[in-house]
């Protein structure tokens, strides 16, 4: 089947420089968000034999996981990023996981088979829809009546520093660029959006749970001061400035990341809902 994206602008993204620093930062982003992941499938309840799919996959740990824990059942890994859906079938062969497979597909139009899944899940994977209720009403449909969701989303752009301390706010706080607008990544934090797209799309029981747990960034401060240089945002606005303007930058950022330092590494809190809900 021909690969088809309504949603442009993230295709375009995923498939291009977010999609390239999630791949090579996979084992650090592994670690930051480990322990939330962790929480979605206990939520799950998968059971040996289901059919499982994942949203928004990447590089398909949480997809992995789910095929181990269904047993005599499978998994599969929907996402349109190409390039982190190649190099999730790289992990799942490495790892010797055989009922696992992934597909590139924009999850609001992708034609996945009526009713055959038990279990939809997305690890932080949902929140950039173009149009959230086709996409849930269409991810309703490869659910079997009954079928279970369980995906985190994050919270609110306040409660995770992780999306505060870096390039881009610092460099709106020294006026070198405006304010960062609205990011699809916090689109999802309202539950009463969420229980309304939800409703809308054929599901019932809906709840939220918080999932707060620490998120380690990285060893030290230079450590996480050379992971935020290196990614997309900061590398563009960096490139804008004078070596002074970049110095003052850069010793910002290194600022806003040093209360978070500990014997540890750099820990920040992570704060995302844990939504549950059942096809109706």
């Amino acid at each position: 089947m021909a690969f088809v994206a309504v949603n442009a602008d993230q295709s375009e993204d995923w498939n291009g420089a977010s999609g390239r620093e999630f791949i090579e930062q996979r084992e650090r982003h592994e670690r930051m968000l480990g322990r939330l992941k962790a929480r979605l499938l206990p939520a799950a309840q998968i059971q040996d034999g289901e059919n499982v799919l994942d949203i928004g996959c990447g590089c398909g740990d949480v997809t992995i996981l789910a095929a181990r824990a269904t047993g005599s059942g499978g998994a599969l890994g929907a996402d349109f990023s190409r390039i982190q859906v190649a190099e999730a079938r790289r992990l799942a062969a490495a790892a010797g996981v055989a009922n696992v497979r992934f597909e590139v597909a924009d999850a609001q139009v992708h034609a996945f088979r009526a009713g055959v899944f038990d279990v939809l899940l997305s690890s932080l994977g949902v929140m950039f829809f173009d149009d959230p209720p086709a996409a849930f009403a269409n991810l309703r449909k490869a659910l079997r009546r009954g079928g279970r969701l369980a995906i985190l989303c994050w919270r609110t752009r306040k409660e995770n520093p992780v999306f505060t301390t870096g390039f881009a706010e610092a460099a709106a706080v020294l006026g070198l660029r405006e304010m960062p607008g609205p990011s699809a990544a916090f689109s999802l934090a309202g539950t009463g959006r969420v229980g309304a797209l939800l409703s809308g799309a054929g599901f019932g029981g809906v709840e939220f749970a918080h999932a707060d747990e620490p998120m380690l960034i990285g060893r030290d401060v230079d450590d996480v001061l050379e992971y935020e240089r290196a990614s997309p945002t900061a590398t563009e606005i960096l490139a804008g400035l004078s070596p002074a303007q970049a110095a003052e930058l850069t010793g910002q950022v290194r600022d806003r990341l040093a209360p978070y330092a500990s014997p540890e590494g750099v820990v920040m809190p992570g704060a995302a809902w844990l939504v549950s809900a059942q096809a109706v």
